[in-house]
């Protein structure tokens, strides 16, 4: 029964139709691959797949050629602020280079003070200063204290020395060199006093405050200038003192005479002695406005004692031996 199964072999050993027609079919595709340039031909299919994936793949992977170099949209931006950098650093050497040229040799820089004399010359700045400073200072009624008179360190045509005697007791005698100018603050009372208003204290602190800033004024924008003296009114004498001095010349003591009178008091600096003052504003240390007696600012009062205490002398005048004529600046007592 078995072998009835097995179905019987093809005539003369011959596969069947069907494994014949497979075969032909084979035989049909393997020529139809001929005829289109044989077995490794390549198809339109494959030339745009695989080959262009290649050719994809070598241009991604070959460097592309530098492209011209783009200007950045900053670039013009950095130039001007580069150039403002630099602009601002010419500048501020110019600027440097002007406060330089324009600082005397005490160090101040210009604009100091609003006003200034127009003359160089030091005798002719001396009373420019003087006729500017002399008319700001008034008493409470409006009348100029004093007049100012400003010139070199001399009296009668005849140049004065400096003799400064450093202490009241038991100091020495200093003899002080240097190119000096005087301004005398003549009241035209009596031996210069002041003619008007009544004596005070604060008249006395306001006429140091003119003095000091004569002084400022002088050293600020006279050249070559040492030492500066400032002669002040002196005190009114007493009916007791004149009626003293009345019997001194009587008798024909001169000198007795002369000792009985007050003494002129004296403002004497020198440029060291105002060096912080001359390297800020004026107006820091002389203010503006100029106060009437009654009217000083407690402020002003303890800058202007402190200014002027170590620097107030006792003026008078002798003649040596060698016929030199010399200013004795005696120091008060404290």
């Amino acid at each position: 029964m078995a072998g009835d199964l097995i179905p019987p072999p093809s005539p003369a050993g011959r596969p069947s139709g069907d494994a014949e027609a497979e075969r032909e079919r084979a035989r049909e595709r393997e020529e139809a691959r001929r005829r289109q340039g044989g077995l490794w031909s390549r198809s339109s299919e494959s030339e745009t797949g695989a080959g262009a994936v290649v050719e994809d793949l070598e241009q991604a992977t070959a460097p592309e050629p530098a492209a011209p170099r783009a200007d950045s949209p900053y670039r013009s931006r950095f130039g001007l602020a580069l150039g403002a950098l630099v602009g601002i650093g010419i500048a501020t050497l110019a600027l440097g280079a002007a406060v330089y040229v324009g600082t005397g040799g005490n160090g101040a820089p210009d604009g100091w003070s609003s006003w200034r004399p127009a003359s160089d010359d030091g005798v002719d700045a001396a009373q420019e200063i003087a006729d500017h400073v002399a008319a700001k200072y008034r008493l409470a009624n409006g009348d100029q204290i004093v007049g100012v008179q400003g010139g070199p360190l001399e009296v009668l045509d005849i140049p004065l020395e400096v003799a400064l005697r450093t202490a009241p007791q038991g100091g020495d005698i200093d003899f002080i060199d240097g190119n000096g100018l005087m301004y005398t603050l003549n009241g035209l009372g009596p031996k210069g006093t002041v003619s008007g208003g009544t004596p005070s204290s604060e008249r006395g602190l306001l006429l140091r405050r003119e003095a000091l800033e004569l002084a400022l004024y002088t050293f600020r924008y006279v050249e070559d200038v040492d030492l500066v003296v400032a002669l002040l009114p002196p005190r009114k004498m007493t009916a007791k003192e004149e009626k003293q001095v009345s019997a001194a010349l009587a008798m024909g003591d001169t000198a007795g005479a002369k000792r009985l009178e007050p003494p002129t008091p004296a403002l004497f600096y020198r440029p060291g002695d105002l060096e912080p003052q001359l390297e800020i504003p004026l107006h820091a240390t002389i203010p503006a406005a100029t106060p009437r007696p009654e009217t000083i600012p407690p402020s002003e009062t303890r800058r202007i004692q402190a200014l002027t205490a170590s620097n107030l002398f006792s003026a008078s005048f002798t003649q040596g031996q060698d016929q030199r004529a010399f200013l004795v600046l005696d120091r008060l007592p404290e």
